[in-house]
């Protein structure tokens, strides 16, 4: 395949990052970085963003799931087909927001003021958010002795106010013996711009399980059975920067922050049980199925937070410095499990086919697609 094709596959395939909060909401989201001064603050960082990006586990792992196949029948020996598709999984609306209060924090509080909320949209909630946590920390003032508490305020971002998960899809199957189509998915590893990283792959089999049935050459339409698995990895840069003013004491080189971004693996498998029905120029087929998926995301890199400085009541005239942690974010979506219900329909001009189908599951997914097919 041509490397300007697959570009273009890559960056359809970025979608999700490019235009979704991964990356619209991610500098944002790294502000919540900056509390992970402590183990705890670490923790509370790592538990409010996996609140915060729930939905692109289980959204994403749906899209992966889905069109793997456009008809219930297997192709003959060598027969051959290649898919462009594009997968929408719709965000439920209990997705779509969450109440730090509920969360059990272990340092950042919930600032409660009569503006403000307890109720934070995920990423793909509403666009703005009225939730301030913060993180308090004490001092001795050095003229007057006293101790003193500091608040480091933390503003929860908002979502991108579309609730949907988009995922392209690019994908080849070839026929083989015994009514078993083999399947698959691969995009080769790509750097894209703004130092956007990919690499996919997946496979899939079909088996076509009525001529194992008694009487299997006189029903009248196609049973079979598919499974399929698929593997993405992908990372893109973005920027935490120290907190900025005259009462913070930062020696730190801003080299230190570069290489800072987003690392994203996901996981996803799917088997099924299909029938339906192949016509000259249309076909249609239906079906049910189970779809697991889990998607890791991690932040590579070295990043600043904001600690109490603990040179400000002998020669510093500044109660906060900036210090540097390393990979302080390391979430996990691992029960991203449900049943599915399926349908679909086929229309073949020619050696080309135009493809749709819809899936009901917890995170319902409608694709559509473009290909051309032999045999």
């Amino acid at each position: 395949m041509d490397k300007k094709l697959y570009t273009l596959i890559g960056i359809g395939l970025l979608l999700l990052m490019v235009t979704s909060p991964v990356t619209a909401q991610l500098n944002n989201a790294g502000d919540i970085i900056q509390a992970a001064a402590t183990e705890e603050g670490r923790q509370d960082a790592n538990t409010l963003l996996k609140a915060y990006f729930d939905p692109v586990g289980s959204g994403f792992g749906s899209d992966l799931n889905t069109g793997w196949f456009n008809t219930a029948k297997s192709h003959s020996v060598l027969g051959f087909d290649l898919t462009v598709s594009a997968s929408v999984a719709r965000v439920p609306g209990a997705d779509r927001s969450f109440n730090v209060q509920e969360l059990n924090l272990k340092e950042l509080e919930y600032i409660e003021e009569e503006s403000t909320s307890p109720v934070t949209p995920t990423a793909f909630g509403g666009d703005e958010s009225n939730t301030t946590l913060g993180a308090y920390f004490s001092y001795t003032n050095p003229q007057t002795g006293e101790q003193q508490q500091e608040r480091v305020d933390f503003e929860m971002p908002g979502g991108t106010d579309v609730p949907y998960v988009p995922a392209p899809m690019v994908q080849a199957s070839v026929g083989f013996v015994k009514g078993t189509d083999v399947t698959v998915r691969y995009v080769p590893p790509l750097d894209l711009p703004n130092d956007i990283k990919l690499d996919l792959w997946g496979i899939g089999l079909k088996h076509d399980i009525t001529q194992w049935l008694p009487g299997g050459k006189l029903i009248p339409v196609n049973i079979s059975l598919q499974a399929g698995y698929t593997k993405l990895n992908s990372s893109i840069a973005f920027d935490v920067d120290p907190e900025q003013g005259s009462d913070v004491e930062n020696n730190y080189d801003p080299s230190t922050w570069e290489g800072q971004k987003a690392a994203m693996r996901s996981n996803a498998f799917t088997i099924n049980a299909l029938v339906g029905k192949t016509l000259p120029f249309i076909s249609f087929y239906g079906g049910i199925g189970y779809e697991t998926s889990s998607l890791t995301i991690d932040t590579p890199g070295s990043y600043p937070v904001t600690v109490p400085n603990e040179d400000f009541p002998d020669q510093s005239n500044q109660p906060k410095k900036i210090e540097k942690i390393d990979n302080p974010i390391d979430i996990s979506y691992d029960d991203n499990n449900s049943f599915r219900g399926l349908v679909g329909t086929r229309i073949k001009l020619a050696i080309f086919n135009i493809t749709a189908s819809y899936t009901l599951s917890k995170y319902p997914v409608g694709q559509v697609g473009v290909g051309f097919s032999f045999r």
